[in-house]
């Protein structure tokens, strides 16, 4: 985005017309936002283990965590626990829905033993490269639920959600790139109408490989009441 707009400016011989201008800047300055909420301190997590960054790199982008042994959601740094270690700092949700979290950050989610659900709907910014750093968390068998709805991952990313064995519930409703006209329709959680056969197979396989978990392909109902709203 911001090479467009500095290649646009570049070429405007005179004043640029203030619509170009102001878009421009707001595609640079959420370019640099984006890039500096989603960097990796290798240093801070291999410090503190991947708890606590996680919960630092969600609440940087607007979500909200929840840590064991409490029902409240912490919404803010100024709400954050202020020791580095603790025993009970636990990482067991993350909401995360309409954030610029990017697939770079997902790199604070790897090996988060504790993590109970995980929604990133409409992340515009999550695509399959995010997937395998959260399947090493998957894999301790405690992830029941994810929402990737309304993300970018495509059927190579579905490909990988088959190895996230512990799930009960999955949301990719509305993904443009898991079908080639970016639809997907259906009248229940249960009774699918996919809007390509490729589609159709490549649910079918998913449900092959997780059998015990609900796949949403519209209706958002469940993942809302699993992640206690």
């Amino acid at each position: 985005m911001y090479k467009v707009c500095l290649r646009q400016l570049s070429n405007t011989k005179s004043v640029p017309p203030r619509g170009i201008s102001n878009q421009c800047s707001r595609g640079i300055v959420g370019y640099f936002r984006r890039y500096k909420n989603n960097r990796i301190d290798e240093q801070r997590l291999k410090y503190l283990g991947p708890d606590k960054p996680a919960a630092e790199w969600v609440l940087l982008n607007g979500g909200k965590v929840k840590m064991g042994g409490s029902d409240a959601w912490i919404t803010s740094f100024w709400d954050f626990p202020h020791s580095d270690h603790s025993p009970t700092f636990k990482l067991t949700h993350i909401h995360a829905d309409n954030t610029e979290i990017t697939s770079t950050g997902f790199r604070y989610v790897k090996n988060i033993p504790f993590i109970h659900s995980a929604s990133f709907s409409n992340c515009r910014y999550v695509d399959d490269n995010a997937l395998p750093h959260l399947q090493t968390s998957a894999d301790s068998g405690n992830l029941k639920v994810l929402n990737l709805s309304q993300t970018s991952i495509t059927p190579e990313g579905v490909a990988v959600l088959q190895h996230f064995k512990s799930l009960k519930y999955l949301d990719i409703s509305q993904c443009s790139k898991l079908s080639p006209r970016g639809r997907v329709t259906s009248s229940s959680s249960d009774d699918v109408s996919i809007a390509s056969p490729e589609l159709e197979e490549m649910v079918l396989q998913l449900r092959a490989h997780l059998p015990k978990c609900s796949i949403i392909l519209r209706s958002r109902r469940v993942i809302s009441e699993s992640l206690g709203g």
